[in-house]
C-alpha cells in the first residue's frame, strides 16, 4: 500500500510569486551546501541551516500549508520526535540537570520540519545527490591532502569516525538518488568516497559502505543487461579504490588483532577493548537503574563510577565521555524509555521508507529518494554501532535533516508516473 498523501496540493504548479521563488531557490541552495560542506569544509552544516533558515522566513504560509499534503507519515514522525522529546525532558528533569543536553536531542523536531520544507517549497531532487557528489569528492581531495601530510588517520576538520560515518552517509545518496544519465559520475563519487573512508582508518563505517555498494550492484545486476555491464565496471572501480586504500585497511585489521590479544591478556586500554568496556559498564548501568538510567548526556557519571576508574593511574579510556555506541548510551543514560525512544527514532522512518520502496518499479529503485532514506537509516544504525553517533552534532544533525529530506522527496514521488 501507497502512503497517503493529498496530491491535489503536490501536483500544484508552483506559484510565481517572487517571494516563494527566492524562497525555493535558497532551499535548493542549503540542499546543496548540506552534504557539499558536511566533511569537505570545516563549517560543516552551518552554510545550509543559513540557507534554510531564509527560506523559512520567506515562504512560512506556503509550508505551513504544505502540513494538508503531508498526510500521516509525517504526523507519524511529529509523534515520534515529541515521545522523543518527552523522554529526554523526563531525563533531565529526574536528574536536575541542565538543558543543554536536551537541546541538543531536542533537534529530533528538524524531520517534521525538513519534509514539510521539501513539499512546500519543491525544491529538485537533483540538487542534494550533486550536493552529496561535491561532497564526497571535497573528502577525497581532503583525506588525500592530509595522508600526504603524515596523518594517521584522515579526519577533515572533525575526528576519523565521524569523517567516515558521515562519508558513508553521502554514499547513500550519491548511490540512490542518481538522476538519469549520470552513471559515470556516481561511480566515480562513489570510488571518491570508498578512498576517503579507507583513508579515515574508521573499521567501524566499513560494514555500512559495504551494505550500500552491495545493494547497489545488486539492484544493477537485476535491472538488465545494460545494468549488468554498469555493475562489472563499479566492481572494477571500486577495486581499484580498495588498492588504494589498501596499506591503511591492513593496519587497521593488524590493529584490531593486537587489540584482541591484548584484551584477552587483561589490557583493556585499546581502541576495541575500551568499547567493550563501556559496553560492560553501560549493560550494568541499565540493570541497575532501568527507568532512570545515569541521565541524558552523562555517560561520564557511569564512566567515573566504575572501581577501575578510581584508581590513582586509571587507564586512558577512563576519560571518555560517551560509550561509543548508540543503544549502549540511550540505554545507560535514560534507562528503558531511552531505547525505546531511540528504537522509535529508527524504526518508524525505516518503515515509513520500506513501504514507498514496495510500490516502487524495480528499475527505478536505484534511484527512489525511499530507498535512499531507507539506505541512511540503516547506515546510521550499522555505524552507531561502535560510535555515539547522537554524541557529535554534525552526525546527529544530518541524520534529522536528510530523513526529514528524504521523506518529503518520498511522498512526492508518484508511483502512477513512473
Amino acid at each position: 500500500m501507497r502512503l497517503q498523501v493529498d496530491r491535489v496540493f503536490l501536483d500544484q504548479p508552483f506559484p510565481d510569486a517572487l517571494r516563494l521563488r527566492v524562497a525555493r531557490g535558497f532551499y535548493a541552495l542549503a540542499l546543496v551546501l548540506l552534504p557539499a560542506c558536511l566533511i569537505a569544509t570545516p563549517w560543516g552544516l552551518t552554510p545550509a541551516a543559513c540557507c534554510t533558515l531564509v527560506a523559512a522566513l520567506l515562504a512560512p504560509d506556503r509550508i505551513w500549508r504544505a502540513r494538508k499534503a503531508a498526510g500521516w507519515p509525517v504526523l507519524a514522525m511529529l509523534l515520534v520526535v515529541l515521545f522523543v522529546v518527552a523522554v529526554v525532558s523526563f531525563s533531565v528533569l529526574v536528574h536536575h540537570d541542565t538543558w543543554q543536553e536536551a537541546g541538543s536531542r531536542g533537534r529530533v523536531l528538524m524531520i517534521p520540519m525538513a519534509a514539510l520544507m521539501v513539499l512546500g517549497l519543491a525544491p529538485p531532487r537533483a540538487a542534494l545527490w550533486g550536493g552529496a557528489v561535491l561532497g564526497l569528492f571535497g573528502a577525497c581531495i581532503v583525506a588525500l591532502v592530509q595522508t600526504m601530510q603524515h596523518l594517521p588517520r584522515a579526519d577533515g576538520w572533525n575526528n576519523a569516525i565521524t569523517f567516515a560515518d558521515m562519508a558513508v552517509l553521502l554514499l547513500a545518496l550519491v548511490v540512490f538518488l542518481r538522476p538519469s544519465g549520470r552513471f559515470l559520475i556516481t561511480v566515480a563519487a562513489t570510488c571518491a568516497g570508498l578512498v576517503a573512508i579507507g583513508l579515515s582508518g574508521t573499521r567501524g563505517a566499513w560494514p555500512a559502505a559495504a551494505l550500500v555498494v552491495i545493494i547497489a550492484l545488486f539492484v544493477r545486476i537485476t535491472s538488465g543487461r545494460g545494468h549488468r555491464v554498469e555493475a562489472a565496471m563499479l566492481v572494477l572501480l571500486a577495486v581499484a579504490a580498495f588498492a588504494v586504500v589498501l596499506p591503511q585497511v591492513q593496519q587497521r585489521v593488524e590493529a584490531l588483532q593486537v587489540d584482541m590479544l591484548r584484551y584477552a591478556a587483561g589490557d583493556p586500554d585499546s581502541s576495541s577493548g575500551a568499547r567493550l568496556e563501556l559496553f560492560a559498564l553501560a549493560t550494568g548501568e541499565m540493570q541497575a537503574r532501568p527507568w532512570t538510567g545515569a541521565g541524558v548526556g552523562r555517560f561520564e557519571r557511569v564512566v567515573h563510577a566504575a572501581p577501575q576508574c578510581q584508581v590513582p593511574d586509571p587507564d586512558r579510556w577512563c576519560s571518555l565521555g560517551h560509550a561509543h555506541s548508540d543503544f549502549p548510551e540511550w540505554g545507560a543514560t535514560m534507562g528503558i524509555p531511552g531505547l525505546l525512544a531511540l528504537l522509535a527514532l529508527y524504526g518508524v522512518p525505516a518503515w515509513l521508507f520500506a513501504r514507498q520502496v514496495l510500490v516502487r518499479p524495480f528499475p527505478r529503485r536505484s534511484r527512489s529518494a525511499a530507498l535512499a532514506g531507507l539506505a541512511v537509516v540503516t547506515t546510521f544504525v550499522l555505524c552507531g554501532l561502535s560510535q555515539s553517533m547522537w554524541a557529535h552534532q554534525l552526525s546527529g544533525g544530518s541524520f534529522l535533516v536528510l530523513v526529514g529530506v528524504l521523506l518529503g522527496f518520498s511522498l512526492r514521488e508518484d508511483p502512477a508516473k513512473l
